[in-house]
């Protein structure tokens, strides 16, 4: 599965500080499922410092608004 993504040009080997191992895990039917671990990727991510307001307090601030 892997070799034939690589062959047509679907994943390539990375030796990026940003790419994340991929692991393939054989299902109960037999199919496989491909699966990335972002964990790492994660850890390097910056956080959003501008958290979204909540649904019903922006639905608050809508309410009567044309």
């Amino acid at each position: 599965m892997i070799q034939g993504m690589v062959k047509d040009g679907v994943i390539e080997p990375s030796s990026s500080p940003w790419c994340s191992p991929v692991v393939l895990l054989k299902k109960k039917d037999d199919s496989m499922r491909f699966c990335v671990d972002y964990r790492r990727l994660n850890d390097v991510t910056k956080k959003d410092s501008y958290p979204l307001t909540r649904i019903d307090d922006t639905l608050d601030m809508l309410t009567g608004v044309k």
